[in-house]
């Protein structure tokens, strides 16, 4: 395991990697040129197909801990679709990256956004 990411998600759930000397067929997206005889699309091109393989882990985990991932997991991408906030999220933070993206290109919006938040910050505190 070498993304530092998955490391840490890993130690903060009490993960354990028991085996990871085993290899998983990775889907791969089926090459549509191979399919180019347009009398007959049960015939195609001699081609190799290529098949990749990704690392498979056998891992320890209590069963709270995974009841709580997905639980987590169920809030907050499962019932997108079910509730209407299909890809929610990911609008979310593609939102919050254009946000950023301007206050740097803008040193207008980055002071206006610097005094909102102070703003933010006094009424949180009741100082306002």
């Amino acid at each position: 395991m070498t993304n530092i990411t998955t490391k840490k998600f890993c130690n903060e759930h009490g993960i354990r990697v028991i085996d990871s000397s085993k290899r998983a067929h990775k889907h791969t997206k089926a090459n549509v040129s191979l399919f180019r005889y347009a009398d007959d699309y049960n015939k195609f091109l001699n081609e190799p197909i290529h098949f990749e393989t990704e690392i498979l882990y056998t891992v320890e985990i209590a069963e709270s801990e995974l009841e709580r991932i997905a639980d987590f997991e169920s809030e907050v991408f499962n019932n997108m679709k079910q509730s209407g906030h299909y890809r929610m999220f990911e609008v979310l933070m593609e939102q919050k990256e254009e946000e950023q993206r301007l206050r740097n290109k803008y040193p207008a919006v980055r002071k206006a956004y610097e005094q909102y938040s102070l703003m933010l910050k006094l009424a949180e505190s009741g100082e306002l």
